[in-house]
């Protein structure tokens, strides 16, 4: 178990839950930040061999990403902002992959396990390749294909917001999927260069770092998990929560990304069960990328999000819901749509929605 701290007496944990989801802006974390008994960051330095140096009991302290002070040009490698989004969500297919996988080996512990993420999906959710469902015919079998893969989206869900006063974006991803325990977070979110995946050919990455390159792309990433109550193998449950954000120690060059632990053994927050239930927080993980840095476009990246998911999901394993307002659009990835083209009637050629500027031509000289 975590040990209490001073959260306990100066907020109610279920309050300062709802408060921490309904977080839409950079402005928002630092009032909530306000709240809790939080060292200084400048007032304690992690160190690996000794990271209970300078602790302050009761309080949490900022302690590195992976508990690697070196983790910048590890977290820094994205190139576009949209990847570290589509990483994440790949990450959130895997979560409910695991588990149904998860489920299956408590009821038939002798089951082999999937081949493939594309043969877990048949699997667990009986869908074929999502490219291939547009040549579905108009079957009752195929009914039920199309209305498995439209529940499934509800499941996985990215929500993009846009603040017009402070001009910053949030992107939020959110899965029903396994979830963590609040004593893993810090083992398995939280990881740097590390993996539980290897031996699993069923989920899709082995490490599970491009997500992490979110955090260089945003003011502060709030992570909230919550493991699936018949699949918490002895730990406790409960909601683990912390919150990311970028260091630059005064006389130092060796900036790192840092999270809210609060335990030197790099636990990170954890709000009870009974609290999580009056927050109505259930399975699954929700990571708010907040004051998120696409680069040029300003609120111009509302419509363009929809399609650059498509365009880096090119065949996802599973669709996925994007809010970009009230009502959602669904992610099939561009394989889908290409194949759906001559399955719509019109009047006019169908055209692809994504341009390509003239290209200029020369010959070579040898």
């Amino acid at each position: 178990m975590i040990e209490p701290t001073k959260l306990e007496s100066s907020v109610f944990p279920a309050d300062f839950l709802k408060a921490a989801i309904r977080a839409s802006t950079s402005r928002d974390v630092e009032a909530l930040l306000r709240q809790l008994p939080i060292t200084p960051e400048e007032q304690y330095a992690f160190e690996e061999d000794r990271p209970e140096s300078g602790w302050r009991e009761g309080y949490y302290h900022w302690t590195p990403v992976g508990r690697d002070r070196g983790n910048a040009g590890r977290i820094k490698l994205a190139n576009q902002p949209v990847n570290p989004i589509a990483e994440r969500l790949i990450n959130g297919m895997e979560a409910l992959i695991e588990l149904s996988r998860s489920r299956e080996t408590l009821s038939q512990p002798a089951s082999s396990p999937p081949s493939s993420p594309r043969d877990a999906v048949k699997r667990y959710f009986g869908l074929p390749r999502l490219d291939q469902m547009p040549r579905l015919d108009a079957s009752d079998e195929s009914k039920r294909i199309r209305d498995a893969a439209r529940n499934l989206a509800r499941h996985l869900r990215v929500r993009l917001l846009w603040d017009k006063i402070l001009r910053e974006f949030t992107v939020t991803i959110e899965d029903d999927g396994i979830g963590q325990a609040p004593a893993l977070v810090h083992r398995t979110l939280l990881s740097l260069g590390s993996t539980t995946k290897a031996d699993k050919p069923y989920l899709i990455g082995v490490f599970g770092q491009g997500g992490s390159s979110a955090y260089a792309v945003s003011k502060y990433s709030w992570v909230i998990s919550r493991r699936a109550h018949d699949l918490l193998d002895g730990q406790a449950d409960g909601v683990g929560w912390t919150v990311v954000k970028h260091i630059f120690p005064k006389g130092r060059r060796d900036d790192y990304f840092a999270y809210l632990a609060a335990h030197p053994d790099g636990r990170v927050p954890a709000i009870a069960a009974h609290d999580a239930d009056g927050a109505g927080v259930g399975q699954g993980t929700r990571f708010a990328h907040l004051g998120y840095d696409f680069g040029k476009g300003g609120s111009a990246i509302t419509r363009q999000l929809f399609r650059a998911l498509n365009h880096v999901l090119y065949n996802p394993v599973l669709p996925l819901e994007l809010y970009t307002g009230e009502t959602p659009d669904v992610v099939y990835g561009n394989s889908h749509r290409l194949s759906n083209l001559g399955k719509v009637k019109q009047s006019t050629p169908p055209a692809l929605d994504k341009s390509f500027p003239p290209q200029p031509v020369g010959t070579s000289e040898r």
